[in-house]
């Protein structure tokens, strides 16, 4: 990594310091982030009528079908005109999760689409060849993808959605992987030597500085930024199997290792664990954000999806969203979640799980945008491929077309 530091600081985000973060005295004393928070989850409950939407309703019509066969979620642009989606045979467990020695995937590549909602059509636009593996993140700009090279390292690059060029961020001799941009173009992602069995944890700030957090004791798996802020969230799998959930605050790189949030998840785990855990839910930059500081994320053993606050001052560990829920994404027009289990697709008041109302039948990937034609789009898993869904809530739909 150029201009990059080693930093051998697994122990002390794993430990929870109270290192006070540095300043300058000022005139008047300057709220932390807990006093924000604090003060932020006050006014919450003591807003009159602070549940502006107790339901959900929309209306849902059908784009077409994209041949794919593979595991990966598809990826799609903030303003839902662009989708990413692998081609090829379903790719090896150890190849997705970048376990040494795991063959390369000679046959698989990656299809783009255009999205046109108005019209509800799909336009392929262009194929990329193998060996490309679909990443986890994308932004307005273009998505990432990982590509496994003869030699054992692992490159991660980003593909324009226009264009299908591809910039290569990350390429030397080491293994990249699991990738997720940052607001404003940062970069996280793991890395480790050919021979080295663990990953450590990389960071590329906005204004190209690296870090690295060193591997001590276990290794960091599937960072993710957040959508709201400069934290990412990210696992640490220790050597004997505790799976731990932190929030790094990555404004500087300073800050990075100074009090992180941490809550141990599971027992028994292995690098599989984390990768379930993230892998229904990419960061998609550019969509709208929620309203605090969240992290969603699927529980391998408990079998839903869990929503963490890492900032809450309430300092509440992670809650279910649904029982066999497996993804999970915030709606922007209320105070609740629309969440896809094994059997439908539900809006979800995460305060009472009681309440909830059931939006369409059967299982399907929800993917929030900032379209006002598409505010969703809906992936629909079939025999032949994937089904690709619009979706308006009844919120968004003008007042003149619902009285004509």
């Amino acid at each position: 990594m150029r201009s990059a530091q080693l930093i051998a600081a697994t122990s002390c985000l794993l430990a929870l310091g109270s290192i006070a973060l540095p300043g300058c005295q000022a005139p008047r004393p300057t709220l932390t982030e807990d006093q924000q928070m604090a003060l932020w989850d006050i006014a919450k409950a003591n807003k009159p009528n602070n549940r502006d939407q107790t339901g959900f309703s929309g209306m849902d019509w059908s784009l077409g079908v994209i041949e794919t066969r593979g595991l990966i979620t598809p990826l799609t642009s903030p303003d839902g005109l662009w989708v990413a989606t692998e081609t090829g045979p379903e790719l090896a467990s150890n190849t997705l999760m970048a376990l040494p020695n795991s063959p390369i995937p000679t046959y698989s590549g990656i299809q783009v689409t255009r999205i046109d909602g108005t019209n509800s059509k799909l336009t392929p636009q262009y194929a990329l060849q193998a060996p490309l593996i679909l990443g986890q993140s994308a932004d307005a700009n273009g998505f990432l993808v990982e590509q496994p090279r003869i030699d054992g390292s692992r490159w991660i690059g980003k593909v324009a959605w226009e264009t299908g060029k591809i910039e290569w961020l990350v390429q030397d001799d080491k293994v990249n992987a699991f990738g997720s941009l940052g607001p404003d173009g940062e970069l996280a992602w793991c890395t480790r030597s050919i021979s080295d069995p663990v990953f450590s944890l990389a960071i590329r700030f906005t204004d190209g500085e690296e870090i690295g957090i060193a591997a001590n004791g276990g290794e960091w798996l599937m960072p993710s930024w957040s959508t709201r802020s400069k934290r990412i969230s990210i696992f640490f799998l220790s050597d004997d199997g505790i799976l731990s959930i932190l929030s790094l605050d990555c404004r500087t790189p300073e800050l990075v290792t100074q009090q992180p949030r941490r809550h141990d998840l599971m027992t028994g785990a292995n690098r599989q664990d984390a990768y379930k855990a993230r892998q229904s839910h990419p960061v998609i930059q550019g969509t709208p954000p929620g309203p605090l500081e969240e992290v969603v994320f699927y529980h391998p053993t408990l079998d839903a999806i869990y929503l963490w606050l890492p900032m809450s001052s309430l300092k509440t560990p992670p809650m279910a969203l649904a029982t066999e829920s497996l993804v999970a994404t915030r709606d922007p027009g209320s105070a609740g979640f629309l969440i896809g289990t094994r059997n439908d697709l539900r809006w979800q008041d995460p305060d009472n799980r009681k309440v909830f109302v059931r939006v369409r039948y059967g299982p399907s990937i929800p993917r929030v945008t900032n379209s006002r034609v598409t505010p969703y789009l809906l992936f629909i898993p079939g025999s032949n491929g994937m089904e690709v869904r619009a979706m308006i809530p009844e919120y968004s739909v003008p007042d003149a077309l619902k009285e004509s």
